[in-house]
């Protein structure tokens, strides 16, 4: 867990907090395969076999920016630092970033 105090957020801060882990609910660390590689092919197969329907959704530049601060704060279990700015950039404030990394280790 990281080593930081609950930010206090408002209710619209805490709702787009809620949005953005909402919309990466069921994303993964690892980097989708390519369309069309052998491990794209074979994970088509498989779903196919396991009945799944494929979740090919790509994610938007700010989900991604999102993503990679979650999985480095997680891995780390300190806050990504040095990517504060890129999701400073796509409209989180610094306790909304706090939030979502408390949420997200």
């Amino acid at each position: 867990m990281l080593d930081i105090s609950p930010p206090d957020l408002s209710p619209g801060e805490w709702q787009g907090v809620r949005q953005a882990l909402a919309a990466l609910a069921g994303t993964h660390c690892v980097e989708p395969a390519s369309p069309g590689s052998l491990r794209d092919r074979v994970g088509r197969i498989v779903d196919a076999l396991a009945g799944r329907a494929p979740h090919r959704n790509p994610l938007s530049p700010r989900q991604r920016a999102l993503r990679e601060f979650l999985c480095e704060s997680g891995r780390t279990r300190r806050i990504a630092e040095d990517l504060v700015p890129t999701l400073g950039d796509h409209g989180f404030t610094r306790a909304q970033i706090e939030a979502m990394a408390l949420l997200g280790a």
